[in-house]
């Protein structure tokens, strides 16, 4: 049993260097999805305000949107690999 304690110590300890150097990028995802978020709230304002089509309005909800979604993919995807680290502790087992 003290092995698999010993190598559960050791994976823990990788995931926190992982997310350790990814910080810094998981910031950046952070940024640009509160950004998104403003700028996809602040279109659809602006659209429920007006009475006539508005184009960039539109396609401010369209990228902002897009941004959202990719930087939450890019950080669920890294959290899912912090996962799978610690999931093959039980195939080892």
């Amino acid at each position: 049993m003290p092995d698999i304690e010993d190598n559960l110590d050791k994976k823990v300890k990788a995931i926190k260097q992982l997310l350790e150097v990814f910080k810094f990028e998981r910031m950046i995802y952070l940024g640009i999805t509160i950004l998104s978020l403003i700028v996809l709230i602040g279109c659809a304002v602006y659209l429920l305000m007006q009475d006539k089509n508005q184009v960039p309005a539109v396609i401010g909800m369209f990228s902002s949107s897009g941004g959202v979604a990719y930087t939450c993919g890019r950080l669920l995807k890294m959290w899912s690999d912090a996962m799978q680290l610690l999931g093959s502790i039980k195939n080892e087992s």
